[in-house]
């Protein structure tokens, strides 16, 4: 009985021909796949399917982080005069775990300075106005 052959594409001997794929190649199913965009990450600069870009935070930010790790030439843009506003406060595109870098934590966002301190902040005391207080202190008299 002879053994049937790989079609040249999967043939791994020297030179073999064109040769008859067998009836297997009649059960694999064309599937159409569309190549997907990429983006780098605008922090750690790694390509990632552009859905996978989930996070968004602002050019400045960016490169506020990026001069903290020692990028000189993002300490030079982020001092440029030339850089818009527009341009540093324009959202740009970061992946899940860049994104927890650059975009600050709820509790250090509400209270920066009792953050760097470790005082605890406390609720400022709600009082009645005077006016309020005028008809609460009317004896009542029916």
């Amino acid at each position: 009985m002879e053994r049937p052959r790989m079609p040249a594409t999967f043939a791994t001997g020297q030179g073999e021909g064109p040769k008859d794929p067998g009836p297997w190649a009649d059960k694999v199913l064309e599937v159409m796949t569309l190549p997907v965009p990429k983006k780098p990450c605008t922090l750690c600069e790694f390509w990632f399917a552009v859905p996978c870009l989930t996070g968004v935070g602002s050019f400045k930010s960016v490169l506020a982080k990026k001069a903290s790790f020692g990028d000189k030439a993002a300490r030079a843009k982020l001092n440029d005069e030339r850089t818009s506003a527009s341009r540093l406060y324009s959202g740009v595109p970061l992946c899940c775990f860049c994104s927890q870098l650059v975009v600050p934590d709820p509790e250090e966002a509400r209270s920066p300075k009792s953050a760097k301190k470790g005082k605890r902040t406390s609720e400022p005391e709600v009082t009645p106005s005077k006016f309020l207080m005028s008809f609460l202190n009317k004896d009542v008299d029916d």
